[in-house]
C-alpha cells in the first residue's frame, strides 16, 4: 500500500499556513490539475483527487487539528467523504467563492430553499435628558409590510389557489449547464417566471394585488433603558416586515435622539452645570440651590469662592447603561460682575479696592482664571 503524501506538502504550504493561504494554494493547483484542463495527462485525475483530499482536511478546523495531532490516522476511518460527497461540500463552497453564488457544479444556488424571513424596519424617537437618565416607555409609529388579512398572505383571491410554476416546476430556480476551466458546472438562478416563489397567482388578491402583504401603520411601545446615549438604537424583535408564510418577521430598530437640556451638558456619565454667583456672594459666601436630575441640591459656597471653581456632586450624573452606576454632577462657578454702576456705587467699589490688600487675593490672583479652571476641572 502506497504511503500518502503529507497534506501540507501536497498543497505546497507550511504547517502554520493560514486558511487563506490554504485556499489560494488549492485554487492554483485545481486550475492546473483539473482533468478537463489536462485531457492529455493520464495522471491528472489522480493528482487532482489528491489535492482535493488534502484541501478537504486542511480547510476544516476540526479535521486539520486531528491531522496535525495524529496524522493520516486521525482523519481516516470514515471521517473523509467520498469524492462525490466531497465535491458537493468544500469544493462547492470554494467554487461559489471563486465564481459567484450562482455557479455550482454540485447543487445549491438560486434564492435558496425554504421561506424567507422578513426584512428589518426602522423608526426613531426623541426623548428628554431626564428620560434618558431614568428610562421611559416610548411609543413610535412605523409602517411595515404586514400579512394581508383578506388572502391570509397567499396572494390569491379567496376561493382560488396559486398554481405550480411550469418553468421551474415549483423549485423557484432554473438551471443550465455551463463550461468553465474546471469543467462542466451548473448555473442556478432565480426563475424569471415566478420570481423564485415556485408558484403563479392567476387571480391576485384585490387588496394586496398578489403580494400577500400590505402596508400597515403600527404603534410600537419601546422600553428605553436608563443611560441610553444620543444616536443609540434599540432592537425590538418581531416588529419588522412580514416574512414569507411560515417564516418569522424582521426586527424593528429604533434610533433614539436625546434632547438638549438647558441646565446640563452631558460628558459621558457626568453632567456639567453652571451656577451664577454675584460678586458679593462670591466674596462673602452664600448658600444656593442648584438643579439636579433628582430635583435640587443645596450647595454652600465659602467666602472667597473663585470663578472657575468646580463642585462635584457624586451620584448625581447619568447612569451607566450596563451597570446602572451614576456619574457625578460637576457644578462650575461663574461670578457675575455688576454693570451700569451709579456714581455712589462706583465710589463704594473704589473704596473697597483701595482697602483690599494683595493677601486678600491669595494664590487666586497669581494663578488666574484659566489656571483655576484647569486645576478644578481636572485639565
Amino acid at each position: 500500500m502506497a504511503t500518502k503524501r503529507d497534506y501540507y506538502e501536497t498543497l505546497g504550504v507550511a504547517r502554520d499556513a493560514s486558511d487563506d493561504d490554504v485556499k489560494k494554494a488549492f485554487r492554483r493547483l485545481a486550475r492546473q490539475l483539473h482533468p478537463d484542463v489536462n485531457t492529455d495527462d493520464p495522471t491528472a485525475s489522480e493528482r487532482f483527487r489528491e489535492v482535493a483530499e488534502a484541501y478537504e482536511v486542511l480547510s476544516d478546523a476540526d479535521t486539520r487539528a486531528r491531522y496535525d495531532r495524529f496524522g493520516h490516522a486521525g482523519v481516516e476511518s470514515g471521517h473523509l467523504r467520498t469524492d462525490e460527497a466531497f465535491q458537493a461540500g468544500n469544493l462547492g463552497d470554494l467554487f461559489s467563492m471563486l465564481f459567484g453564488d450562482d455557479l455550482f457544479g454540485f447543487g445549491g444556488g438560486g434564492r435558496g430553499h425554504g421561506p424567507m424571513p422578513g426584512a428589518d424596519a426602522a423608526a426613531h424617537t426623541t426623548i428628554s435628558l431626564y428620560d434618558a437618565a431614568f428610562g421611559v416607555r416610548a411609543e413610535v409609529q412605523v409602517e411595515v409590510q404586514a400579512p394581508c388579512p383578506r388572502c391570509e398572505q397567499s396572494g390569491a383571491e379567496p376561493g382560488t389557489q396559486p398554481t405550480t410554476c411550469p418553468t421551474c416546476d415549483g423549485a423557484g430556480e432554473v438551471r443550465q449547464v455551463v463550461r468553465t476551466v474546471l469543467g462542466q458546472m451548473v448555473r442556478a438562478g432565480t426563475c424569471p417566471e415566478c420570481r423564485g416563489r415556485g408558484r403563479l397567482i392567476e387571480h391576485p388578491c384585490r387588496d394586496c394585488r398578489g403580494a400577500g402583504v400590505r402596508p400597515e401603520q403600527r404603534e410600537v411601545v419601546v422600553s428605553v433603558p436608563p443611560g441610553i446615549e444620543h444616536g443609540q438604537q434599540i432592537r425590538v424583535r418581531g416588529q419588522g416586515h412580514a416574512g414569507d408564510p411560515g417564516a418569522p418577521p424582521g426586527d424593528l430598530y429604533v434610533a433614539v435622539a436625546v434632547e438638549e437640556d438647558a441646565r446640563f451638558e452631558r460628558a459621558g456619565r457626568d453632567l456639567v452645570s453652571v451656577v451664577e454667583l454675584t460678586m458679593t456672594q462670591a466674596a462673602l459666601g452664600a448658600t444656593l440651590d442648584v438643579p439636579t436630575l433628582d430635583g435640587t441640591a443645596s450647595l454652600e459656597f465659602k467666602p472667597g469662592t473663585q470663578p472657575g471653581e468646580v463642585r462635584m456632586l457624586k451620584g448625581q450624573g447619568m447612569p451607566d447603561i450596563r451597570s446602572g452606576r451614576r456619574g457625578s454632577l460637576r457644578v462650575l462657578v461663574n461670578v457675575t460682575v455688576p454693570r451700569g454702576l451709579s456714581g455712589d456705587q462706583r465710589k463704594l467699589v473704589e473704596q473697597l479696592d483701595d482697602a483690599l490688600e494683595p493677601s486678600n487675593y491669595g494664590e487666586a490672583k497669581d494663578e488666574g482664571f484659566l489656571g483655576r479652571l484647569r486645576r478644578f476641572g481636572g485639565g
